[in-house]
């Protein structure tokens, strides 16, 4: 069974080329472009991993995260938190399901290491 991973990006570039090299890797990949619509999708398809975004239209990534952590369905999923403000990776350190952090632009190698080692595939 592959493993599957909720992208939460509201940039579509960056979107399609992250599902693009996930799918590649072998994983199953699922999307979508705001915080509110995270939370519904995560209990859905209960992904083993989420890739989250913090600037989001409507809930920011800090809610969504904050959201996960009082969800007993939701406090045991990983996630990788990624920005382009270097300076965020701070607020996310009080949650203990954010396993890593993706600085934007990010090189792509360095993301698909990181969700090996946080779904245990390294």
């Amino acid at each position: 069974m592959k493993k599957r991973i909720l992208i939460v990006e509201d940039e579509i570039t960056i979107l399609q080329l992250l599902t693009m090299v996930l799918t590649k890797e072998g994983y199953e990949v699922h999307s979508c472009q705001t915080g509110r619509d995270a939370v519904t999708r995560m209990k859905e398809i209960r992904p083993h991993l989420v890739l989250l975004d913090v600037m989001l239209p409507g809930l920011d990534g800090r809610a969504v995260a904050s959201i996960m952590e009082q969800d007993d369905e939701l406090n045991g999923i990983p996630i990788i938190v990624t920005s382009a403000l270097v300076e965020s990776e701070h607020m996310f350190q009080p949650f203990p399901q954010v396993k890593a952090f993706c600085a934007k632009p990010f090189v792509l190698k360095d993301v698909v290491i990181k969700v090996k080692q946080c779904l245990g595939d390294a």
